[in-house]
């Protein structure tokens, strides 16, 4: 792929896993829909973004009729994302795209998701080349803003609180909250949460999250009967397969073989 593009895409219901030689932005805009990486999930909705680098393997169910996203498909070797990079001086493939990445849009940039849609009419002018120029610039602008700013978050001597964090945490693993709501319950800005969480832990609050849900999925897997399928629910999975794959990613091990020899 020699240009990059933006473009509309109806998941729906369906499901999938596979990689791209480019790297791509999925921004939720209707419905929802779960995505995976190997050590870390989460579910797109309205305004909820999925940074995935180049060659990166992930997964994705549809969970409603009308779950679509916004994707902004990136070419390296497109002069035109050559040029932004220059011009942001942010090199994608090193900020960006270092590593796949959940984010929360701000609440002033999700109504140019409705006129991103509408510029794209269902996917009539996705070919257009004025129209890709004008949106991908948009989007990666708007990231790179994002970035920047929590780049240079003064953070003090502020630590984030293990305990208070973990047992908001414990109240939601059904639910999973995203990075804003995890922030909100510590009472300070997504972007300040963000690079506490990192500075604090080494992991991006995603990731922190995901290994809460693991860990209490664990300790269920290994001392309860609980079915698979009401233990994903559990911890925040639409399913067992999806479950038991992120588990296995996580703990090298499939829950039902781990169950087994925890019984043997």
């Amino acid at each position: 792929m020699n240009s990059s593009q933006t473009r509309r895409n109806l998941i729906a219901r369906q499901r999938g896993e596979h990689c791209h030689s480019y790297a791509q932005v999925l921004i939720g805009w209707r419905g929802q829909m779960d995505c995976e990486f190997q050590r870390d999930a989460h579910r797109l909705s309205k305004g909820t973004v999925a940074l995935i680098p180049s060659s990166v393997e992930h997964l994705f169910e549809g969970l409603t009729d009308d779950s679509e996203l916004l994707v902004v498909d990136l070419s390296d070797r497109d002069p035109y994302i050559q040029a932004l990079e220059k011009a942001c001086q942010m090199p994608f493939s090193e900020t960006l795209f270092q590593r796949p990445e959940f984010i929360s849009l701000s609440s002033e940039i999700i109504p140019m998701l409705d006129f991103a849609a509408g510029q794209l009419q269902r996917g009539k002018n996705q070919t257009n080349p004025l129209v890709s120029c004008q949106l991908v610039s948009l989007f990666m602008t708007q990231l790179c803003q994002m970035y920047s700013s929590r780049q240079t978050v003064p953070t003090g001597n502020k630590r984030l609180c293990r305990t208070e964090l973990d047992n908001f945490i414990d109240r939601r693993l059904a639910s999973p909250p995203d990075n804003a709501e995890l922030a909100q319950s510590v009472n300070i800005s997504e972007s300040h949460f963000y690079h506490l969480c990192q500075r604090q832990f080494g992991i991006t609050p995603q990731q922190y999250l995901m290994q809460r849900r693991m860990l209490r999925a664990q300790f269920l897997v290994l001392n309860s009967q609980m079915p698979l399928m009401e233990l994903a629910a559990e911890v925040g999975f639409s399913d067992a397969s999806s479950f038991s794959r992120a588990y296995k990613h996580f703990f090298h091990e499939t829950p039902g073989r781990a169950r087994r020899i925890q019984q043997q």
